[in-house]
């Protein structure tokens, strides 16, 4: 209680500071260079899919590859879409000269010469070059401009330059004497590695990746001959448009193939936002890969923001408007609700922060002793990918322009879900009918009284046009910010005295457009998969074990069998990547699955746990070791596979009759839970009513 008084003055000093704080970022937050003017947006060809984009025959490639070297690739997209602005140029951190100019207009990024501008790049273009680079026996990199070569150095040739405005690289281990060419490839052992990086982005810029780390997360593949390509837009820190990232890899890998011919196989392999890349391009491109190693891995983007946009529904709940709150910091009831791993050992990220915004409220600092994944791992994403008005932290335009852009995950996918009459990109999110913690009261461990304050008072997102940005400040000198709107609630409908505070349902079309463009993984796949990752749960971390079983799931109900998914698990101090390249590489090479491919799980010192069919099972050896947790719409009665954006809604008194809340007696509360749910709650015993008929699980 000291303790908390302490940290309650600390606060107080802070809110008296407030007054010198600025509302606007130093140049910490700014991106150097950003744009300065947005250019009209161009359009270009979008596919068009009736069915499914699996099924969907891609247009023939005009371009006239090879790209020449000193010239930029292709410039329009071949299928997903035109070119969309802003679009802030990434060359600084390539440490290349400045791109291309392409207009006087002043629309994009200035580009200097002698500290003059000689004119603007809205496109980010950059000619093809060579890079050379050593690769030590230690794992030390360096760049490389001739001279001798000692035994056990790897020289390496790099190409990178641009592809639908991204940088594209093929890395390739060369002989000394093929320094200098860019066709030379003796070394090659004609197999390739799509290489693919994770992050959450939201479009809007074209990104990068350091030649070093590409290098240093793919040496032992190098070393043995294979090559790799990449691109920026490949990296999911640099947005979630799938559509685009398949039109710009496919392009990466035609032109790899028109200067060194067609790889005996494709593989993928990449972590979190790369292994959903995975996931999603084997469904949706079968002739892209041939198969994934997919690390900490989601089955799609789309389909974890349902809970994770929950959580900070959940912490406002939690801090600010449930009437018993202190019940809240309560690791475990907090469990009940989010689903998510607990730990007391860990602290709760911006605990200050979250103090500061309640004593701002006027409420006395309620927080809990120890912290939740649900808060440490995805806090501030509704403010990242969902807030139309807020986007990055860090500035890519310079400030006059901010109001003209949509700052979100949505607005940059518009050209595939719409815009609502606004002109603000669908949100796929949706709660309407979700009755949260309800496995909790079935089970006897949420009153039903607090079961209905619960859902009557959790509230949903305002819609896109009525939000608002973030309230932060900038402590002066050290320019840190300060969240004044914790969990984002100044976005989140609340209840009112005499009603429950309303749901959001969002548009169905929308919903149906992400599943027919190969946005959700519907387990469309019978090629190998291997899902790998660390077993993270008890760190907080957001790369939880629950979504491998989910991609599992959709595979089963799909086909009727997961056979080409392999789940292996291990402790944090093991990773098992060499013996994945080299099972995968024996299926991919003879075209059979080994008799090793099994799932498995592994010790600290890389010792098998337990391998074979079972040992995911709810009793099997690795589910013991490793047990999965769950997430807030599970803990809410939906099913495993997750795909449940758009529910079918039963009213209460049926559901009540059918014995949904069974054991639980929910007749003599049906008055009060039918005016929380007024247009029903969810009936999980029929599919998602944005999923289209046509492809619907068949098992």
């Amino acid at each position: 209680m000291r303790l908390l008084s302490l940290t309650v003055l600390a606060l107080l000093l802070v809110l008296l500071l407030l007054t010198q704080c600025s509302n606007s970022p130093g140049q910490r937050w700014r991106e150097p260079n950003p744009v300065q003017g947005i250019a009209p947006a161009q359009p270009g060809p979008l596919l068009q899919v009736s069915g499914h984009i699996r099924y969907t025959p891609r247009p023939d490639d005009p371009y006239p590859y090879p790209i020449p070297l000193g010239e930029p690739g292709p410039l329009m997209p071949l299928y997903s879409g035109g070119l969309h602005y802003p679009l802030y140029c990434d060359f600084r951190a390539q440490a290349l000269d400045a791109p291309l100019v392409d207009n006087q207009q002043g629309y994009g990024v200035a580009v200097r010469q002698h500290g003059d501008i000689i004119g603007y790049s809205k496109d980010c273009l950059q000619p093809a070059q060579l890079q050379f680079y050593l690769l030590q026996a230690n794992g030390d990199i360096s760049r490389f401009n001739g001279g001798d070569i000692s035994v056990g150095q790897q020289l390496l040739r790099l190409e990178l330059g641009t592809i639908n405005r991204f940088f594209y690289y093929i890395l390739m281990p060369v002989t000394p004497a093929e320094y200098a060419e860019r066709g030379g490839a003796s070394q090659w052992n004609n197999k390739l590695i799509y290489q693919f990086h994770g992050g959450v982005g939201i479009g809007y810029r074209q990104g990068y990746l350091k030649p070093e780390r590409l290098i240093r997360d793919r040496q032992d593949e190098l070393r043995q001959g294979f090559a790799v390509i990449s691109a920026s837009i490949n990296k999911t820190s640099y947005g979630y448009n799938f559509l685009l990232a398949e039109d710009t890899a496919s392009r990466v890998k035609r032109h790899f193939v028109s200067l060194y011919g067609a790889p005996q196989y494709t593989l993928g392999i990449g972590g979190s936002g790369g292994g959903i890349a995975q996931y999603l391009l084997l469904q949706n491109h079968p002739d892209l890969l041939d198969g994934g190693i997919a690390l900490y891995s989601y089955p799609d983007m789309l389909s974890q923001t349902l809970y994770a946009l929950d959580c900070d529904l959940l912490h406002n709940y939690y801090y600010f408007t449930a009437a018993d709150k202190h019940r809240w910091q309560s690791l475990s009831q907090r469990q009940l609700l989010e689903g998510l791993s607990v730990s007391p050992e860990h602290s709760l990220k911006f605990s200050a922060q979250v103090a500061l915004a309640q004593l701002t409220e006027g409420i006395w600092p309620t927080l809990p002793q120890g912290a939740t994944q649900c808060h440490n791992a995805w806090l501030g994403l509704s403010s990242l990918v969902h807030n139309p008005q807020q986007g990055k932290l860090k500035r890519l335009v310079d400030d006059r322009l901010l109001a003209q852009v949509n700052w979100s995950y949505w607005g940059d996918l518009a050209s595939i879900y719409g815009v609502d009459q606004q002109g603000f990109g669908h949100s796929l999110w949706d709660n309407q009918g979700v009755q949260y913690g309800l496995q909790a009261l079935k089970q006897g461990s949420l009153s039903a009284e607090d079961f209905i304050a619960l859902n009557r008072a959790i509230g949903s997102w305002q819609p896109q046009a009525k939000m608002q940005p973030e309230q932060i400040r900038y402590l002066p000198l050290i320019d840190t910010p300060l969240w004044l709107s914790a969990f984002g609630r100044q976005n989140i409908v609340q209840s009112g005295p005499a009603q429950p505070a309303p749901r959001y349902s969002a548009n169905r079309r929308a919903i149906t457009q992400a599943y027919r463009y190969g946005q959700l993984f519907l387990g469309l796949t019978d090629k190998p998969i291997l899902d790998l990752r660390h077993y993270l749960d008890p760190k907080l971390d957001m790369h939880h074990l629950e979504p491998s079983f989910a991609a599992r799931e959709r595979l089963r109900k799909r086909h009727g069998h997961a056979d080409n998914q392999l789940i292996w698990v291990s402790d944090p101090a093991y990773t098992p990547l060499s013996e994945a390249v080299a099972l995968m590489d024996q299926w991919l090479s003879s075209g059979q699955k080994p008799a090793s491919a099994q799932d498995q799980c592994f010790a600290a010192d890389g010792t098998v746990i337990a391998a074979g069919s079972g040992v995911w099972q709810t009793d099997g050896h690795c589910a013991t070791v490793f047990p999965p947790y769950s997430n807030s719409r599970r803990k809410a009665g939906a099913p495993a596979h997750g795909l449940m954006f758009n529910c079918a809604l039963i009213i209460v008194e049926h559901a009540i009759a059918r014995g949904d809340y069974a054991p639980v007696n929910m007749q003599p509360y049906q008055a009060e839970l039918a005016a929380t749910f007024p247009a029903g709650v969810c009936d999980y015993q029929r599919p998602d009513q944005a999923l289209p008929a046509d492809l619907a699980f068949g098992y």
